[in-house]
């Protein structure tokens, strides 16, 4: 266990059926995962076979949890967490602490927001998609595409969207400790294909 929580949602449909990413309130929550390095929670409101531990997806069971680590002086991490994790799980599972977390830069890490902000200020734009960033510089790879993710859910497969649900957000918290070690990510450049590395300070 660490002060750091990995956060991941994946949803059952997709942006292009509801009118665009800005929507969030119309997008449909299916799981949500956290990672602390050690343990795995998944809430969900269907029955899964996973050795991580299940609550159900509601927004008091999720926004307690959320709050009790951040009261511990923890922070709460993800890719693309402030764009789209946090606003959906706002708007769309009304959990009132997830717009609360919004508001506090100095709790949530968007390794996102954080890489882009690295790569303006350096140079060549690269591909800042998780996929690619684990791909390059951990050497791993996502289980499944996140477009993918909506049609196994309605196809009835909980447990592979679960598995990959946590899934990212271990590999997030991978590739944030990464960088916080070594100081640097890899990506590809959108220019030529060729990897780049860069420069992180935290």
């Amino acid at each position: 266990m660490s002060d750091i929580l990995a956060l991941d949602i994946e949803t059952g449909n997709y942006s292009y059926e509801i009118g665009g990413w800005d929507k969030t309130s119309m997008f449909e929550p299916t799981v949500v995962a956290t990672w602390d390095g050690t343990n795995g929670n998944l809430y969900c409101n269907k029955s899964l076979d996973t050795d991580a531990t299940v609550k159900s997806l509601h927004p008091q069971t999720l926004g307690d949890d959320l709050l009790d680590h951040i009261n511990k002086g923890g922070k709460v991490l993800g890719h693309n967490i402030k764009g789209f994790d946090l606003p959906v799980l706002r708007d769309a599972l009304d959990c009132w602490t997830a717009g609360d977390l919004l508001g506090k830069a100095d709790v949530v890490i968007d390794t996102k927001f954080h890489f882009q902000k690295a790569m303006n200020q350096q140079g060549p734009k690269c591909d800042l998609t998780l996929n690619t960033l684990v791909k390059t510089t951990l050497g791993g790879e996502k289980l499944m595409s996140s477009h993918d993710a909506p049609e196994a859910w309605r196809a009835g497969k909980y447990d592979e969207v679960a598995d990959y649900c946590l899934k990212d957000a271990q590999l997030v918290y991978d590739l944030y400790q990464h960088s916080v070690n070594e100081g640097i990510v890899k990506s590809r450049s959108l220019e030529d294909g060729k990897i780049v590395e860069i420069d992180i300070e935290w």
